[in-house]
């Protein structure tokens, strides 16, 4: 039986040692991805976490809007919805003023009337 010659095996052999180094090279590289996909879900939701409590904290602590009259969300003792009723003088001004008003309209409207013709 013919021999195989020397130059050939020691092909082999390098071809062989090269693809076992870079099959556990894979290994590793395969193992440290697992790893990571064993840790990162937990720190994903770790991290959303952390970013819903610093919007709620922020949300609490940010500067009452101008347009709800300084009340914002459920820090002020009272009700949004209940305001404070009017003192009865500052009713009685408020009254009249829209009854002169209702007579300064009716009386343009009448004159507007009367223009027409």
């Amino acid at each position: 039986m013919p021999r195989p010659s020397p130059s050939r095996s020691r092909k082999l052999t390098a071809e062989e040692i090269r693809l076992q180094k870079a099959s556990e090279e894979l290994s590793r590289q395969e193992q440290k991805l697992q790893e990571k996909l064993r840790v990162l879900p937990a720190e994903i939701q770790a991290k959303r976490q952390r970013e819903k409590e610093l919007s709620k904290l922020r949300a609490e602590t940010a500067a009452p809007a101008i347009s709800l009259n300084g009340v914002r969300g459920t820090r002020n003792g009272r009700l949004p919805n209940r305001r404070r009723p009017l003192p009865t003088r500052e009713l009685q001004n408020a009254r009249i003023k829209f009854l002169v008003l209702c007579l300064i309209l009716a009386t343009i409207g009448l004159l507007l009337w009367r223009s027409i013709p």
